[in-house]
């Protein structure tokens, strides 16, 4: 039981701070507008438009998130639905590979709200080969694309990906 407990706070922690982040970007955003002057009518429907999806989607998934918590600490969860992408290729060998930024379902959709992995995250001196993985158990289904910086000596160069939930 005690695992299950840690499951469901542990998944409480990501989804929480992945909305706050999300929430934050938005208040920091009204909040230069209206230090610049620049918080006009038609900014004030962007942010409120902003918001209210925010709020809709910030709802389908804490209830989402609610319902597996319940499914898991009755022992009744599902299988996780584990998602790998193709393949993707760095233009260096070699590199290390990190995240730009989340994947997004659409633009300005949906976020990925679960934690991506590169695999591997470090490539070898000659490889280029790498894939996403992630637990999509409880996020929206779809194919969620953003992008991939591989770092080598020669500079930072980016890589589009995308991994489908099914």
């Amino acid at each position: 039981m005690e695992a299950r407990f840690s499951d469901v706070l542990q998944s409480y922690n990501a989804l929480s701070s992945s909305l706050l982040e999300r929430w934050s970007t938005l208040a920091n955003r009204s909040a230069s507008r209206l230090d610049a002057g620049s918080f006009d009518p038609g900014s004030a429907v962007q942010d409120t438009v902003a918001g209210a999806k925010l709020v809709t989607e910030a709802a389908w998934l804490w209830t989402g998130w609610w319902w597996e918590s319940v499914a898991n600490l009755c022992g009744l969860e599902g299988q996780p639905k584990i998602a790998e992408s193709q393949p993707f290729y760095s233009p260096d060998e070699g590199a290390t590979l990190k995240l730009a930024g989340p994947l997004m379902k659409g633009p300005g959709m949906a976020q990925l709200a679960a934690p991506v992995s590169i695999e591997p995250a470090q490539l070898d001196p000659e490889d280029t080969e790498f894939k996403l993985r992630v637990d999509g158990t409880g996020c929206r289904a779809g194919t969620y694309v953003g992008k991939v910086t591989a770092t080598t000596e020669k500079g930072p160069k980016e890589v589009v990906v995308w991994i489908t939930i099914p």
